[in-house]
């Protein structure tokens, strides 16, 4: 189960960048990959449905009340995005295309989908402390300093990559449309977007140990 979970998780990381490049990879693909996705997203939720039954059990501190309202905030997401696709889908699931609404539900997809980018990295960097300590065990202090290295420049980089890509911007809706240079290589888009994920998942990391500190001291 623990190998099953662990590939659906890479799998939706692996998506993720993809899915923000859905005109550099044709929209036939992306409708494809989105409900890929979707289904991931599904079968993650039903090996983690333990997480649903307890969220009325127990006591709340900062960092249970963050995880959890990431996690309920995603999820609502994850489940619009998906459904306004669906209504403007052209290729795959194109008979339940709801006519003459394709412009409202393009913006309203755009937005879901740079907010639910932001939110899924934000909850990958909540796990970040479970995977340093399984890094310390199969890692040697070198090689954990090197990984660690490239993870902080990459999410420097990520950076310049949010503000050259104007995520800001698609997240208060100030564009209605997703602007996309044809010219540009893939990789440096995928690059691009992977910076930001790697930044928005640092944040995350360093906002839970903010937290965990508050805790600690109040104990």
């Amino acid at each position: 189960m623990k190998k099953t979970r662990m590939m659906i998780d890479i799998l939706m990381t692996l998506l993720l960048p993809l899915l923000m490049a859905y005109s550099l990879i044709g929209e036939n693909i992306h409708e494809v990959l989105g409900i890929c996705m979707f289904a991931l997203f599904i079968a993650h939720h039903v090996i983690n449905r333990k997480w649903w039954t307890a969220i009325r059990k127990g006591k709340y501190n900062a960092v249970r009340i963050l995880n959890t309202a990431v996690n309920l905030f995603l999820a609502v997401f994850m489940i619009l995005q998906p459904l306004s696709g669906i209504l403007m889908s052209k290729y795959v699931l194109k008979e339940v295309t709801i006519g003459g609404a394709t412009s409202t539900l393009r913006t309203i997809h755009m937005t879901l989908a740079y907010w639910g980018f932001i939110m899924m990295s934000f909850h990958l960097g909540l796990h970040i402390r479970a995977i340093s300590a399984k890094m310390k065990s199969r890692m040697n202090k070198g090689i954990r300093t090197v990984v660690t290295a490239l993870f902080l420049m990459t999410a420097l980089y990520g950076i310049y990559a949010f503000i050259k890509r104007g995520i800001g911007d698609y997240l208060l809706m100030r564009v209605m449309f997703a602007f996309f240079d044809f010219s540009e290589s893939k990789i440096r888009f995928l690059f691009d977007y992977t910076a930001v994920m790697v930044l928005v998942a640092e944040i995350a990391f360093w906002v839970q140990n903010g937290l965990l500190k508050i805790s600690n001291t109040r104990t």
